[in-house]
Formats: C-alpha cells, sequence, structure tokens
C-alpha cells in the first residue's frame, strides 16, 4: 500500500511532466492500477489539460504584449520622423519663399542642411519601414506556431479524452514562452 505522500509526489510529477501514466508506473514503482484509480478519481489528465491550457494562454498573453511594445516602439519613431519631415519641409518652404522675393535670406549652406534633413527623414522612414515589415514577419510565424501548439493540445486533450492516457504535454518551446 502506498502512503499519501508517494500518492502526492506521482502526482506532481505526472502534472508536471509528459509522462503516461505507465511510465510513471515504472518510474515509481507505484502500480498501474493504483495510479490509474487515483489519476481518474483525482482527474490528474484534466487538471494537467488546465496546466498546458493556461501555459499556452499565458505564452499568447506574452507574444501579445511583445508585439504591443514593438508596436509602440515604432509608433514613437513614426512620430519623430513626421515632425522631423514637417520641420525639414517648413524649413525648405522658407528658403524657396525666400528665393522668389528675390530675398538672400539664406546662403547655400542653409539650403544644403535642409536638404541633408529631409534625406535623413526619407531614411528614417525607410528604416521604420523595415522595421514593422520585419516585425510582421515573425508576428505571422509565431501566429502559426502558437496555431500548431494549440493544434497539438486539442489533439492531445481528444487522445486523453478517448482513453489514451497520455494527458496533455507542455513542450519545450511554450514552456520558455510562459516564462
Amino acid at each position: 500500500m502506498c502512503s499519501e505522500a508517494d500518492k502526492l509526489k506521482a502526482k506532481q510529477r505526472y502534472l508536471s511532466g509528459n509522462m503516461t501514466l505507465k511510465a510513471l508506473s515504472e518510474e515509481t514503482g507505484i502500480g498501474y492500477s493504483t495510479l490509474t484509480s487515483w489519476a481518474r478519481k483525482e482527474k490528474w489528465s484534466q487538471a494537467r489539460a488546465s496546466i498546458e491550457d493556461q501555459a499556452f494562454r499565458k505564452a499568447a498573453v506574452k507574444a501579445v504584449n511583445k508585439k504591443a511594445r514593438e508596436l509602440c516602439k515604432l509608433l514613437a519613431a513614426s512620430d519623430e520622423l513626421e515632425k522631423a519631415l514637417l520641420l525639414a519641409a517648413k524649413a525648405f518652404s522658407a528658403y524657396l519663399e525666400g528665393e522668389r522675393s528675390g530675398e538672400t535670406l539664406t546662403d547655400k549652406k542653409t539650403w544644403a542642411d535642409n536638404l541633408n534633413h529631409i534625406v535623413a527623414a526619407i531614411g528614417k522612414q525607410a528604416e521604420t519601414r523595415m522595421m514593422l515589415s520585419g516585425i510582421m514577419a515573425r508576428d505571422e510565424e509565431e501566429k502559426i506556431a502558437l496555431m500548431r501548439r494549440k493544434q497539438s493540445l486539442e489533439e492531445r486533450k481528444e487522445q486523453q479524452e478517448a482513453g489514451g492516457g497520455l494527458g496533455v504535454v507542455m513542450d519545450r518551446e511554450t514552456e520558455e514562452l510562459a516564462e
């Protein structure tokens, strides 16, 4: 007969890993039928499925938050770009107005500086566009990976419900995303 401590250790081992009840029986020396009885009475498989579901949700929230932070940075860069372009355009417009009216308020250096500001702002715009494209591509890849994990989770739940005794397994990638 097994003690409550043995039962608790077996349950914790089952809930924390990807082990089947048969493998757990071999590892702990507790009879398979005893483990099966405990698991059914206390719904170990459902508990492990819940743990995996929580880890999946946590990973999804973490991924969404990461994307939100990246998009906030891009928004700030976009705001800076817009300000730089407006300032450069206003300065260039003032220069052109002075030239048209015959005033020589600005020299060639000022004109060159204005053009350099515009070129720099356009360069920032291109850089921002490339960053956004990279984020969108990574976002799509992560979305596909999360969908695959969710599908795998659902398949494992179906196997569990069909009596396969496999439970739900948290893969390393999901664990890493959940941390």
